[in-house]
C-alpha cells in the first residue's frame, strides 16, 4: 500500500499536492475542535494543536520512508545559507516598533506552526512536485501554500478582505521559501525563520503599512525568481 500511495502522490503532483493540503487541514481542524481547552500559559492548546499537526505529518512521511527527500535530515551551514539572510532581514524588520505580549508563549507557538508549515509545504508537498522541475515546483508550492491559508481562515471565521491579504503574503513567502529549499536542502533553518516571522508579526503591537507589505509580497517573489535562476546556473 505504500508504494501504491508513493507512486500515485508523484504521478498526480498537483492533485497530490492539494490533497496532501487538505488531509493536513482536515487534521488541524478535527485537533482544534476535539482538544480542549488548557490552561498552563497562554497559547499552549494553539501550540499543542499544531504539535498535533506535525506529528501526523512527520509520522506520514516516515511511513512514506520519504524522510531524505522532504528534506528533513539536518544539514549543517554551509555557503547555502548565506541566502537565508536577506530573508532574516525582512523578518526582523516586523519587530522594530517592538514587541508585546506573553514573548516565551508566543515563541513556543510561531515554532511549533514553523515546523509543521514546512513539513508538510516545503518538505512533503515540494517533493510531491519536484518532479515538475525547480520552478514550477517552487511556483506550485506557493500556490497551493497561499490558498491553504484561505481554507484556515474560513474555518475560523476571518474577514475576507484579512483572508485575502494572508493568501497573497503566505502564498509570496511560500514560493520564496520552496526557491531557498532547493538551496539549502533541508527544511530546518525555514522551520526558524517561518516560526520567527509568525512571532514578529504576532508580537508586533500593530500590522505593518500597506504599502510595507506590498514591498515585501513583491521582494519575496522577486528573491525567489532570482533564487530559482541560481539553482539553474548551479545545476
Amino acid at each position: 500500500m505504500r508504494t501504491r500511495v508513493a507512486d500515485w502522490l508523484t504521478s498526480h503532483p498537483v492533485t497530490g499536492a492539494v490533497l496532501l493540503t487538505v488531509a493536513w487541514h482536515a487534521v488541524l481542524f478535527a485537533a482544534a475542535e476535539l482538544l480542549p481547552s488548557l490552561g498552563g500559559w497562554p497559547d499552549l492548546t494553539a501550540t499543542v494543536i499544531n504539535l498535533i499537526t506535525a506529528a501526523v505529518t512527520l509520522a506520514f512521511i516516515a511511513w512514506l520512508r520519504w524522510w531524505r527527500q522532504s528534506a528533513l535530515p539536518w544539514r549543517g551551514p554551509d555557503r547555502s545559507w548565506l541566502y537565508l539572510i536577506p530573508v532574516l532581514l525582512i523578518v526582523l524588520s516586523y519587530a522594530a516598533p517592538g514587541l508585546q505580549g506573553a514573548l516565551a508563549s508566543l515563541a513556543g507557538l510561531s515554532l511549533a506552526i514553523g515546523v509543521t508549515e514546512e513539513a508538510l509545504s516545503r518538505g512533503l508537498v515540494q517533493h510531491v512536485l519536484s518532479g515538475l522541475g525547480p520552478v514550477r515546483a517552487a511556483a506550485w508550492v506557493g500556490v497551493v501554500f497561499g490558498l491553504g491559508h484561505a481554507l484556515s481562515a474560513a474555518w475560523f471565521g476571518h474577514a475576507w478582505d484579512d483572508t485575502l491579504a494572508q493568501v497573497i503574503t503566505a502564498g509570496s513567502l511560500g514560493f520564496c521559501f520552496a526557491a531557498l529549499r532547493w538551496h539549502v536542502r533541508t527544511i530546518w533553518p525555514l522551520a526558524f525563520l517561518h516560526g520567527l516571522n509568525d512571532f514578529t508579526q504576532f508580537a508586533s503591537p500593530g500590522a505593518a503599512p500597506l504599502w510595507a507589505q506590498i514591498l515585501i509580497v513583491v521582494f519575496f517573489i522577486g528573491y525567489g525568481v532570482w533564487l530559482l535562476r541560481r539553482t539553474s546556473l548551479e545545476r
